[in-house]
């Protein structure tokens, strides 16, 4: 397509078509150019466009290229952007002349819109060997083409160039950029770009408000959201602006009492009125903070004032209980979804199930799925996992595992979390060598195992005590450039203290630092608990006065197990003495 049109305008020729055919029969006999823009202002659709623009290649005289703007603009605004490009190929090789800047803006912008923003590039740059003087809105277009491709830098980079052109960017410019960097989670870029509009008197609107403030609470910064939003001035917020406030407040912990002054003050003091979204935002935040009967008077309230509640709200309440094991209320509130006329989504029945899974009511979770899947919605990786982990946590490690291979034959490869919840449900049955053949499979598999999955395997081997295969495991992750971490040597000590083999675990325990990891409050802990259990009060008091020394409390077990070790044989002062040493 570039080609022709670089070929017309080297050319730099005017082609006059005199074809002779005749009119499409859709179309109505055109005899005047007034016919003409008439048939092209009353359009009745996108498909009449396309009729009407042949017909226009076959009338003599040839139709001014105005014509054909006025009906490629229509078509653009139909969202018809291929169709775009493809007729103005098509124009282009039937009449080889130079194209206008209107023509070329069209394209641009149907370029942009399909996500073809290079060959917008190329665009531009003909028009420039051409001495066709692009627009501001030429320029804004691609701008914003190469925010929504998620080219920021380069959109940055042009609004530059666009600036050495001699043209001003302006508030669109800025609008554009503003979005493109938010959704690339550059909050601080965004700001420094509203501040520009600021500075340049460009009166950003609520809209670029909102972009700015969602992006920085999205990314945690609400203190800097709320500084931004006292400064907006004339600029009245509306529901989206206070939406996202109210969501990066709740998303902090006790954040909900700040989110519900900035509630009251949106519909008190300014007169905003809430969506559903305003209240799903609070729902779900009361529901998280565990005040799940707050939750319930906001969905309360929804309904006596006419909001209905939609999926999200009903879900964000339905999670709320099953988080608190109420799982009676979840079902209610599940009851009262499709009398509501709102029908369940996959979240739902995943909060559902895995809530059941939780309080071991596992034919309850498999009633639910059989249900789900009733209902045309596929069970994804966290139904499975939630399943698999329930069918461990009541002992049925063979159901478990028949599911975690069942998964496959549903399109549902299991993920890391997947494999680590079986096998932690294998070993916690004692079926170890089940367990390590199925991460013998998972090492084999080319996987990227985690740590996580490293430490359930060791802490299995450990248990059963298989100290030998523990040692060899700790060796392989090191050799794999698996980065152990305090929670690995804590399950080692843990492993060499059981077994008796407290000089093992206090090299351990000195190696950590040596290691770069250096020991934990637990570690302190578990080799004192250790040490106890051998009777080793001399050692035991040594570490005591290190952990002092480092700031490290003595937790509840090794409390108990100084008071059982010491009241016995040597009273009570004994441990007082002990613990204050």
């Amino acid at each position: 397509m570039l080609q022709s049109i670089q070929r017309a305008t080297a050319l730099g020729c005017y082609l006059s078509h005199h074809s002779h055919g005749h009119p499409f029969s859709s179309s109505p006999p055109i005899a005047t150019r007034t016919q003409l823009l008439t048939s092209i202002r009353t359009l009745p659709s996108a498909e009449a466009a396309v009729d009407l623009f042949h017909t226009m290649l076959t009338l003599t005289p040839f139709p001014h290229l105005q014509d054909f703007n006025l009906l490629l603009g229509f078509l653009a605004k139909c969202h018809r952007h291929a169709t775009v490009v493809s007729l103005v190929k098509t124009l282009h090789s039937l009449r080889p002349a130079a194209p206008s800047v209107c023509t070329l803006n069209i394209l641009i912008n149907c370029l942009c819109r399909l996500r073809r923003t290079p060959l917008a590039l190329a665009v531009l740059g003909l028009m420039l060997r051409a001495a066709l003087q692009p627009t501001l809105v030429t320029l804004n277009t691609i701008v914003n083409g190469l925010c929504v491709e998620g080219s920021v830098d380069r959109a940055l980079r042009f609004a530059e160039k666009i600036e050495a052109l001699g043209f001003r960017c302006n508030a669109r410019t800025y609008g554009a950029l503003v979005n493109g960097l938010c959704k690339v989670g550059d909050a601080f870029g965004a700001l420094e770009c509203l501040r520009r509009m600021v500075e340049g008197n460009l009166e950003p609107n609520v809209v670029v408000y909102n972009a700015v403030l969602d992006g920085l609470c999205k990314n945690g910064l609400v203190c800097e959201a709320l500084r931004v939003f006292r400064e907006m001035g004339d600029v009245e917020p509306n529901v989206v602006t206070y939406n996202c406030l109210i969501g990066g407040l709740c998303g902090g912990i006790g954040g909900w009492r700040e989110a519900l002054g900035l509630f009251n003050e949106m519909v008190a003091v300014k007169g905003v009125a809430p969506d559903v979204q305003t209240f799903s935002i609070l729902v779900d935040g009361f529901c998280k903070e565990g005040l799940v009967s707050r939750g319930e008077s906001v969905v309360g309230f929804m309904l006596r004032t006419g909001v209905k509640p939609n999926v999200v709200t009903y879900n964000s309440l339905i999670g709320g209980y099953c988080l608190r094991h109420r799982m009676e209320e979840a079902m209610r509130v599940f009851g009262l979804m499709v009398p509501e006329g709102c029908s369940a989504s996959i979240v739902t029945y995943n909060s559902l199930i895995h809530g059941w899974c939780r309080v071991k009511k596992v034919d309850k979770a498999m009633s639910l799925l059989a249900e789900m899947v009733g209902e045309g919605l596929e069970p994804d990786v966290f139904t499975w996992s939630s399943l698999i982990g329930g069918f461990c946590l009541v002992r049925k490690p063979q159901a478990a595992r028949e599911l975690f291979f069942t998964m496959k034959d549903y399109g549902q490869v299991p993920s890391l979390q997947t494999c680590a919840i079986m096998l932690d449900g294998l070993f916690k049955c004692w079926l170890d060598s089940e367990a390590v053949l199925l991460f013998r499979a998972l090492e084999k598999s080319g996987l990227d195992l985690d740590i996580v999955i490293y430490n359930i395997v060791l802490d299995g081997m450990c248990k059963a005590g298989k100290l030998d295969d523990a040692r060899k495991l700790i060796s392989s992750m090191m050799d794999k450039g698996v980065k152990i971490d305090a929670y690995s040597y804590n399950i080692m000590i843990r492993g060499l203290c059981r077994e008796g083999l407290i000089d093992d675990a206090e090299k351990l325990l000195r190696k950590m630092e040596e290691n770069g990891c250096p020991p934990n409050n637990c570690s302190y802990n578990v080799f004192v608990q250790g040490l106890l259990h051998k009777y080793d009060i001399s050692r035991c008091r040594k570490y005591l006065q290190i952990m002092k020394d480092k700031g490290f409390p003595v937790d509840a077990t090794t409390v108990e197990l100084l008071v059982r070790s010491l009241s016995a044989n040597e009273g009570e002062n004994a441990v007082q003495e002990l613990l204050q040493s």
